[in-house]
């Protein structure tokens, strides 16, 4: 015996009787005990009575008992079926219901992507829209920036009175037929075309000839625009190529005339680029 142990020992005394120990701490199951008679091995010839009459009455409730486990056993198979055939619809509801969200998800994925698409072309075309907008508004100031037609000469350039050759002719008269005329000779004389800033000088004074251009476009055959130089664009202003010439198309001052120079003035291939 192990020292400092005795006889008396709780441990001890578990040791010697383990079965009883184990039911105590619920380890194991207690056996059955038989203690009705067992009639499993009836069958129907005792049923019918043709082992006497006890065994007939032992094997009806034999049977019965049969019956009832019999009905127990079936009701449990039914159960157990009803609950399997719950747990595979349940399944397939899931299945379908992973189906059905995941197609959704795939149903949003492919709408938000048509949508991405539809915006990207919506920007797209907008921007393409701006700059034909840009464009066309390009080559309206680029249009209205070029110089028009002269309605003055029509684009020839030449004085429309004298057409360019900068004099007209006069008829002057005679008092009196047959007399002499100690200021000059009378008749048809060259005088200056004052349109193009020559001068009539009638019969004392030399000739003094035009310049031969149209004095409202300065002989270029165009008018410059007015262009408002203060707008970042450079717009022209409205009117402003029915209105008088500017600058060298000037016919006050500024242009060409007899005897003289024009200051200092642009082309108009200038105004063409």
């Amino acid at each position: 015996m192990p020292l400092g142990l005795s006889r008396s020992s709780p441990c001890l005394t578990a040791a010697y009787n383990l079965r009883q120990y184990s039911l105590d701490k619920k380890r194991i199951l207690p056996e059955k005990t038989n203690s009705e008679p067992d009639f499993s091995h009836l069958d129907r010839i005792d049923l019918i009575g043709g082992n006497g009459r006890w065994r007939q009455r032992r094997a009806e409730d034999e049977f019965a008992r049969r019956q009832i486990v019999e009905e127990e056993r079936l009701r449990e198979q039914q159960e157990m079926e009803e609950r399997r055939r719950q747990r595979k619809l349940a399944l397939q509801a899931k299945r379908r219901r992973q189906q059905e969200e995941e197609e959704r998800r795939r149903q949003e994925e492919r709408e938000r992507q048509r949508q991405e698409q539809l915006r990207i072309e919506e920007e797209r075309r907008q921007a393409e829209e701006r700059e034909r907008l840009r464009r066309e508004q390009e080559e309206r100031d680029w249009l209205a920036r070029q110089p028009k037609l002269c309605l003055v000469c029509n684009g020839s350039g030449k004085c429309p009175t004298c057409l360019g050759s900068g004099q007209n002719f006069t008829v002057f008269l005679a008092t009196g037929v047959g007399k002499r005329n100690t200021r000059g000779d009378y008749g048809r004389h060259a005088q200056g075309c004052d349109a193009c800033y020559g001068f009539k000088q009638n019969m004392l004074a030399d000739l003094k000839k035009g310049t031969g251009k149209c004095a409202h476009c300065d002989g270029w055959g165009k008018i410059a625009p007015d262009i408002d130089f203060t707008s970042p664009t450079g717009r022209t202003r409205k009117g402003s190529s029915s209105g008088p010439g500017i600058g060298f198309f000037g016919g006050g001052g500024g242009g060409s005339q007899a005897g003289g120079d024009s200051p200092k003035t642009p082309k108009v291939a200038d105004f063409e680029g």
